[in-house]
C-alpha cells in the first residue's frame, strides 16, 4: 500500500505529463506544476533540511535568505519531464523517487542563490561555504529557525530551539 504522499505524487506526475502533452507546453512550463503551484502543500511533509547554512546566510543580519534546493530540482524534474515526454514513458516511481530525493535545502541568502543556479549548483565556483547547524551560535540557530524551518520543513523540530522541542513532546 502506498502512503498517501506518494499516491499524489504520482497524481501530479500524471498531470504534468498531461500538461507537457499539450501544443506549446515545454517541459519546464509542464515542471512548474509541481515546483511553483502543488509543491506548497507538500512542503511540509517531504521538505528537508539538511543542517547546514551558508556562513554568509549563518551571519548576515539584514540579507535576505532561501531555502537552496542543492540538487537542482527544478533542473532534473524539467529534464526527467523531457525525457518521459520524447520517449513516450509513463513512470511515475522515477518522479516520486526524484521528487523525495531532491526535496533537501541548505538555508543561503538570495545572493548565494542566484549564483549557485549560474554555477549550475557548483557551491565551489558560487563561492558558497557551508557549515553545520551546530556551529553556529544559538541566538541565530532561533532566528533561522523561526525564519526558515519552521512550517516550511518536515523536519524543522529536530533543529527547534531547546525550549521549542520541549514543546513539542
Amino acid at each position: 500500500m502506498r502512503n498517501p504522499v506518494q499516491s499524489r505524487l504520482r497524481l501530479i506526475y500524471a498531470e504534468i505529463m498531461w500538461l507537457a502533452s499539450r501544443e506549446h507546453v515545454t517541459p519546464s512550463v509542464a515542471r512548474a506544476w509541481y515546483t511553483h503551484v502543488t509543491a506548497q502543500s507538500l512542503r511540509k511533509s517531504i521538505r528537508r533540511f539538511t543542517g547546514f547554512v551558508s556562513a554568509q546566510a549563518a551571519s548576515a543580519i539584514d540579507s535576505p535568505l532561501r531555502l537552496e534546493h542543492f540538487k537542482r530540482i527544478q533542473t532534473s524534474l524539467t529534464a526527467l519531464v523531457s525525457k518521459h515526454k520524447q520517449k513516450n514513458l509513463n513512470r511515475p516511481k522515477e518522479f516520486v523517487d526524484l521528487v523525495l530525493d531532491y526535496e533537501q535545502v541548505h538555508i543561503v541568502t538570495v545572493s548565494e542563490n542566484y549564483a549557485a543556479m549560474k554555477a549550475k549548483g557548483n557551491y565551489a565556483d558560487a563561492s558558497i561555504h557551508l557549515v553545520h547547524w551546530n556551529d553556529i551560535p544559538s541566538d541565530r540557530q532561533a532566528y533561522l529557525w523561526k525564519r526558515m524551518l519552521r512550517g516550511r520543513v518536515s523536519n524543522a523540530v529536530d533543529y527547534a530551539p531547546s525550549h521549542d522541542k520541549q514543546k513539542k513532546t
